[in-house]
């Protein structure tokens, strides 16, 4: 399998297919990060170069669906790489994992095997880093090209809810991006006290 020419493949169609204004969030940058998330996470876990691959290959291909069914963006990934990866030289049975793991980032999927942990894993790296508060506003701002629209309070509350469910699967994620997800718990919690406070005055 050729993960240059799908990775090729996956920036043309990301840049030409998927409008960056619309799905600011889901976009080449987030789709970059993923790989570089999934690559660091799947190192630290000890995984083969083949199964370091099928992970690059499915993290490449896990949002190109956007362009298709936003609301359905995962299985539509998932059936276009079944023809991506055989047309890049995968076999048959590669294809096939590649789509599993791609299905796998569904937050409402349970990961069955390490692969798919660390898919999750990487789909929700960002929320350990330093410039999650950039990565949330941007993430805002989609949901609202969407027509969701919030207020300070109403849109910090609700990452605050999210962050309060996130578990990283895998020990690699849960050491190199816990600290930092504790950290963002802790100044979003911030955020939403102050301001709470402000509104009730």
């Amino acid at each position: 399998m050729d993960e240059k020419r799908v990775k090729e493949w996956a920036v043309a169609w990301i840049t030409e297919r998927i409008d960056a204004r619309r799905w600011c969030y889901h976009h080449l940058e987030h789709t970059r990060m993923f790989v570089e998330d999934v690559t660091e996470f799947g190192r630290a876990s000890g995984v083969s170069a083949e199964e370091l691959e099928l992970l690059r290959v499915a993290g490449w291909l896990h949002d190109v669906g956007y362009a298709v069914d936003a609301a359905d963006h995962e299985e539509v990934a998932a059936g276009m790489a079944l023809d991506i990866v055989r047309e890049s030289g995968g076999e048959p049975g590669e294809a096939g994992l590649v789509a599993s793991l791609i299905r796998a980032t569904k937050l409402s999927c349970s990961p069955r095997n390490l692969l798919e942990e660390l898919m999750r894993d990487a789909d929700l790296g960002r929320l350990g880093t330093e410039d999650f508060p950039e990565r949330a506003l941007l993430f805002r701002r989609e949901l609202e090209q969407g027509g969701r629209h919030f207020s300070d309070l109403e849109f910090w509350r609700l990452e605050a809810e999210f962050l309060s469910r996130v578990n990283y699967f895998t020990e690699a994620a849960r050491k190199l991006r816990g600290p930092g997800l504790e950290r963002n718990r802790a100044r979003v919690g911030k955020k939403v006290r102050i301001l709470t406070e402000m509104s009730d005055q």
